[in-house]
């Protein structure tokens, strides 16, 4: 199956795949998101005096990157994404929200997105688009937040709370948009008990294959 995880920082995404690699077969590839972007570190530093022309330019290379990783791993037969190109409206509205992008750039980018990016998931000639399962790891806001001060890392500890509830916000907003065109899982990821509804997920993806080699 080629499935995707979606959800805000602090849902569970890394916890989940590390459980589902011990649950899943051998021949799933698992796919980390790539964060060596030449911007990363200067877009996320508030300070800087060119924040928002910083913030498109790494929204941009990380939808690229994202197209690059899926089309790189499109004769998988078996492959989950810890991120993809459904992510990035997401990133690129709290972005907006949060006065790191003007509105020029993130119109420009949403005009492109929409066009492009949300027509071809339509398109059901377009097996570079298509996923069996899209996993919603839908989480309460003060959970996500508890768990990214639990993990304690600085650039996440360094941003304000705002950023993530935006995130956390516009998740559900894009998942609200793409409902109807994807085929989504979702799962209650509040339990700190990862492990009990990992299993389920696993279990639902084996039936499946299994269904499929019948």
């Amino acid at each position: 199956m080629k499935i995707a995880i979606f959800g805000t920082t602090g849902a569970g995404k890394t916890t989940l795949i590390s459980n589902l690699k011990k649950l899943l077969p051998e021949d799933y590839f698992f796919v980390d998101e790539n964060l060596n972007s030449p911007y990363f570190d200067q877009a996320y530093n508030d300070l800087n005096p060119d924040l928002e022309s910083l913030n498109y330019k790494l929204d941009l290379w990380m939808l690229t990157d994202r197209f690059k990783t899926i089309k790189k791993y499109a004769k998988n037969k078996d492959v989950i994404f810890d991120r993809t190109f459904l992510d990035s409206m997401v990133f690129v509205e709290t972005d907006y929200d949060y006065k790191r992008l003007n509105q020029v750039d993130y119109q420009v980018f949403k005009d492109y997105f929409t066009s492009c990016v949300i027509a071809n998931l339509t398109d059901q000639t377009q097996d570079l688009f298509k996923f069996d399962a899209v996993i919603y790891l839908k989480v309460d806001y003060q959970k996500s937040f508890e768990r990214i001060k639990k993990r304690n890392r600085k650039e996440e500890l360094d941003t304000e709370k705002k950023f993530w509830y935006d995130l956390w916000k516009n998740y559900q907003i894009w998942y609200e948009k793409y409902q109807s065109i994807l085929p989504f899982w979702v799962v209650d990821a509040n339990s700190d008990d990862s492990m009990s509804y990992a299993k389920k997920i696993a279990d639902r993806i084996i039936k499946i294959d299994k269904q499929k080699s019948n």
